[in-house]
């Protein structure tokens, strides 16, 4: 009784504590106006204040939880992150270490859901998916709503923290639409006047949004007064009605599943992964599936405010972005992806498309390139926007290290022996939640590696074509010894996880694993041949750069200006300090 109690009590603490830790960081980083040259102020060191105090108030309870054992051992991992945000707000100044905040306040968001039972089971890939969709745009929607509380009402910049107040609530809230009703479909039967009560907040919510936007539309100067207060009040009340219905589905008993495979993946794949059932299953990923579709829509809305402004694109580049975006989208929410957990060669698949084939189209679109020129720059007296923003992590610490080729060989390379020939993968594909940061890492790790040896986007270090060339032959013998070692294994990968999911249909393991290595041998060497071939017509081009850097009239030309503008914006403050 008493530690039922006590976890009633920690829940919601924990819950508000930390949509509030999240959301008083992004009022920092992304609504409240900071200097052009990264130093915090005023409202947003408020802000970022406020965020240290949440995080404090989390991390006691995240730890008073893990001593009743209310949660698993998700919580020490987020109670860890979460003292490290309310130590980092105390003693950062400036907007990039506060950014660097954001990562482990996001993870101490996150991570909790991977104890919750009700991300298992049946349809449980699909809630926990809207889950996090959910929490993120609640966290966003705080952080908006405080930095309106914060800065809206004071006489500088109060209009822009409106204006950016009504971007976010815009982005927020079909977010919270869909992920709501995601919830409703697959566990509406549980929680019937919850749902109920969150959506009528969320519906309240949009209409209070939509009236501050049109108050701030009708006001030329900044709007104030009690009656912006209330509906920003109002906004807070609802949306802590919210968070209580987000808390609640989340600890939910998941249904009893059918069999060992929709107790493990969230639905039941009655059939063997023959190629039209490859191309006929759809199961969509509710975390990299609309991001692939919001990345391709964003790119697009680049280029079209590019044309607006007459300047044109190259198409290839918007040909090479949206096809790596489809890649990612049919890897995994498709049949490929639907059939990975069970298969191994299926997985093996997908880890090369995420890893490679889609990671080489994504860099040749020069994404960070197109985001330079068609972002507005700030004026010389106003705050900081996104085009500095982005010119900032481009000249990051973090930027830099991911910039050097050693790391970025030795992730790419040594990535399939420590996951498939330690026993890590044995782990990582037992849950839902570990296979979607999974494919967040390969993919990450793949595009890191190709914007090394091909990629046009500013860097803040660029290797020469013949360091570029030397890195991609260093990798090349690796993966192929990879491939030699998967294909001559005695005994198969995972071999007790895919035996204890009983498909009738179920595959030779050990057959599977030598299809597997071949699938990755063939389709690996393919790409990173592709890759060389491509750095190779780089490195042509680049030899014929003294008609080429003159040009006015050339689309790359005046794309690699840019970039060289942008490396030199980076640097000259480095030069002087």
């Amino acid at each position: 009784m008493g530690v039922g109690w006590a976890a009633a009590v920690l829940r919601p603490i924990i819950d508000v504590g930390g949509v509030l830790t999240v959301g008083a960081l992004v009022a920092a980083l992304f609504l409240l106006p900071s200097d052009r040259d990264g130093a915090l102020s005023g409202a947003t060191f408020r802000a970022l204040r406020t965020a240290g105090c949440a995080a404090a108030v989390w991390a006691v309870a995240l730890a008073a939880s893990t001593v009743v054992g209310a949660v698993l051992w998700s919580a020490a991992v987020a109670t860890g992150c979460a003292v490290l945000v309310a130590v980092g707000s105390a003693v950062a100044r400036r907007w990039l270490q506060a950014a660097a905040l954001l990562g482990p306040a996001g993870v101490a968001l996150l991570l909790p859901l991977a104890g919750e039972s009700a991300t298992a089971g049946p349809q449980g890939d699909l809630v926990g998916g809207a889950l996090v969709g959910v929490l993120a745009a609640t966290a966003a929607w705080a952080g908006a709503l405080l930095g309106a509380l914060l800065g809206a009402l004071r006489r500088e910049h109060g209009g822009l923290v409106l204006r950016r107040f009504g971007r976010i609530v815009a982005a927020c809230w079909p977010v919270l639409a869909a992920g709501g009703a995601v919830l409703a479909a697959t566990r509406g039967g549980g929680v019937g006047p919850e749902l109920i009560a969150g959506a009528a907040a969320l519906a309240a919510l949009g209409g209070l949004a939509l009236a501050v936007r049109r108050r701030v539309a009708r006001t030329a100067a900044a709007p104030a007064g009690p009656a912006l207060v209330r509906l920003l009040g109002a906004q807070v009340a609802l949306l802590l009605v919210l968070i209580v219905v987000v808390g609640r589905v989340s600890g939910l008993p998941a249904p009893t599943a059918g069999g060992p495979l929709e107790a493990v993946t969230g639905y039941p794949l009655p059939d063997p992964p023959t190629w039209d059932h490859l191309l006929s299953t759809w199961r969509p990923d509710l975390l990299l599936g609309p991001v692939a579709v919001l990345a391709a829509i964003a790119y697009l809305a680049g280029v079209r405010r590019l044309h607006r402004a007459g300047r044109t694109w190259p198409p290839g580049r918007t040909a090479a972005w949206l096809a790596g975006c489809a890649l990612v989208l049919l890897a995994t929410s498709s049949g490929l992806g639907a059939y990975a957990p069970a298969v191994f060669s299926v997985h093996m698949v997908l880890h090369m498309v995420l890893n490679m084939v889609a990671p080489l189209a994504l860099v040749l679109g020069a994404p960070v390139t197109l985001a330079l020129r068609a972002l507005p720059v700030a004026e010389v007296d106003g705050p900081a926007g996104p085009h500095e923003w982005l010119l900032a992590l481009i000249g990051s610490p973090l930027a830099r290290v991911l910039a050097h080729p050693l790391p970025a060989a030795a992730l790419f390379a040594g990535s399939y022996y420590l996951l498939y020939l330690t026993g890590l993968f044995d782990t990582v594909i037992a849950e839902h939640w570990s296979r979607t940061l999974l494919n967040v890492a390969i993919l990450v790790i793949g595009y890191q590696f190709c914007w090394l040896v091909v990629g046009p986007d500013a860097a803040p270090r660029r290797l020469p074509h013949i360091a570029r060339l030397g890195l991609g032959f260093t990798v090349m013998p690796f993966h192929v010894l990879f491939a030699i070692v998967l294909i001559s294994l005695p005994t198969p990968v995972a071999a007790g996880f895919y035996a204890g999911l009983d498909l009738p249909w179920s595959p030779d393991l050990l057959a599977d694993q030598r299809l597997a290595g071949l699938l990755s041998l063939v389709l690996g060497e393919g790409v990173l041949v592709a890759t060389l071939a491509v750095l190779l017509v780089q490195w042509h081009r680049h030899d014929q750069f003294a008609a080429f850097r003159s040009d006015p009239l050339d689309e790359d030309a005046a794309a690699y200006r840019d970039l060289l503008a942008t490396l030199e914006r980076r640097r000259r403050p480095d030069d002087g300090s």
